[in-house]
């Protein structure tokens, strides 16, 4: 059997078509996938962000509650709990698959498990980095004049305030590298989406005849710059917007520091980079489909997170503001027979861990028992089969939690300070925060954020670079 493993990173759930209720972005590969697939309507990674999502996919091992130090050499600018190479004692996906006669590919542009002292492509018979996402450390020089890169980032940042003029340095210094990266862009199949899933192709033609066969395809967009081809952009830009086209988001908590008409282009280059992604997704899976690799292959398809675009009055990736539209996460799984689905799965809380597990059980192997994840090959003959101690989720991100059920959501500093509780029976929106007028329900379920992270949880994390973690992403970057 062959298996394929599609990672879409910042991916938010309800971008993801008109599988998870959106009738307006366009995104018609996703939701004709979606029609072959069990369909899971209560995914959640159980860490975040980047490099913990993928050490427990990886690996089917929870990487929450995090380690305290990032007792590691490295130049990586990045600097979180659980930002950390895969422990030694932890097998990899593809080891496991070696015990099995498997042949595996790992194809990515998620340039961060390639960073010094990363060791994510470890045991894969055949590896490719994708290069220039980002801050990739890949093109450090400005082939035309300086003059032109300057007006370049120009057009592509918030017009600059009082209010706003640290951020919008610390945005050009940022762009600066990523428009080195890109300066030989010529046309659409140079970007990541098309190169990715282009290499994925070659790949799996290469190993058609191969009956074991692994591909991770973990592919980083729709993650920030948001710098789509313009025939994208122009799908969800306003059309009497004549401002620049922001693509870089300022992460924290001020909402003001942009204009709206310069969020709503934000929005719409995030947009356009979710169908840009769709595009090439869709390009993978025909070729697949032409290849007759499709109908008896396992294919899944995740993302690792989502991004707040100023809902709940944050911005970015910032733990304080764990919300759906950062947390949900679209999760589909195309079994290797023909279903006539989607099949939706309402009924049990999934996390990213159990993919693995999933693996094995749909190969009909022993689930080694250090894994955490649970066996979802089930949902194929019971929708409403109810997962073992799965009516609740936890999230770890830096010094945060977030605890959710049916009943309550509870974004708590490990230090049981800054909380915010929500009724989501009363307030499935997450509006209303009745954190201090209930102590006992956050007592209540701060008890099981505890258990979950077996009384370990992390409290504190110095860092050499930035103070406030409603910034932890950007703060102090310099190039």
């Amino acid at each position: 059997m062959k298996i394929f493993l599609i990672i879409l990173d910042t991916l938010r759930k309800d971008h993801t078509g008109k599988t998870y209720g959106n009738d307006w972005i366009q995104t018609p590969n996703f939701d004709e996938f979606a029609n072959d697939c069990l369909v899971f309507d209560k995914a959640y990674p159980e860490a975040l962000p980047t490099i913990p999502v993928r050490r427990a996919i990886h690996t089917g091992i929870r990487t929450f509650p995090f380690d305290k130090d990032l007792n590691f050499r490295s130049d990586d600018f990045v600097e979180a709990p659980g930002w950390t190479p895969i422990p030694h004692n932890q097998k990899h996906l593809s080891e496991y698959l070696h015990a099995f006669g498997y042949i595996s590919s790992f194809i990515t542009s998620t340039y961060h498990q390639y960073k010094p002292c990363m060791n994510f492509h470890l045991g894969f018979d055949e590896w490719h980095l994708i290069r220039g996402h980002e801050y990739d450390k890949y093109i450090p020089t400005w082939k035309a004049s300086k003059s032109k890169l300057r007006e370049i980032i120009k057009n592509h940042v918030p017009e600059r305030t009082e209010e706003n003029y640290y951020e919008v340095q610390l945005q050009k210094i940022l762009l600066k590298k990523y428009f080195k990266n890109t300066q030989y862009y010529k046309s659409e199949e140079d970007y990541m989406p098309a190169k990715t899933f282009q290499k994925a192709v070659e790949s799996a033609k290469l190993n058609k005849n191969v009956n074991n066969y692994l591909c991770v395809v973990d592919e980083f967009d729709p993650h920030e710059p948001w710098d789509p081809p313009d025939k994208y952009y122009e799908l969800y830009k306003d059309k009497s917007y004549l401002g620049n086209k922001i693509i870089q988001p300022i992460y924290g908590n001020s909402v003001d520091l942009i204009t709206k008409e310069e969020l709503e282009s934000m929005k719409a280059c995030y947009a356009g980079e979710v169908s840009l992604c769709d595009h090439w997704f869709g390009v993978f899976i025909n070729e697949l489909k032409q290849l007759d690799l499709y109908d008896d292959s396992l294919i899944f398809f995740i993302s690792d997170h989502g991004h707040n675009f100023g809902e709940h009055g944050s911005v970015g990736k910032v733990p304080q503001y764990m919300f759906p539209e950062l947390v949900d996460i679209p999760f589909m799984i195309k079994p290797p027979e023909q279903i006539n689905g989607p099949i939706r799965v309402k009924s049990s809380y999934i996390y990213d861990i159990d993919i693995l597990p999933t693996i094995f059980g749909f190969l009909d192997k022993d689930i080694p028992k250090k894994l955490e994840g649970h066996d979802l090959s089930v949902f194929l003959d019971d929708k409403y089969y109810a997962l073992e101690d799965r009516d609740y989720i936890t999230c770890g991100m830096a010094l945060w939690t977030l605890f959710k059920d049916d009943e309550y959501a509870l974004i708590t500093g490990n230090h049981k300070t800054e909380q915010k509780l929500f009724d989501l029976t009363q307030d499935p929106n997450w509006q209303n925060n009745i954190a201090q007028e209930n102590p006992d329900i956050c007592d209540q379920l701060f008890e099981k954020i505890k258990n979950d992270a077996n009384n370990n949880l992390l409290t504190e994390f110095h860092s050499d670079r930035f103070e406030d973690f409603e910034d932890w992403y950007h703060n102090t970057y310099e190039q």
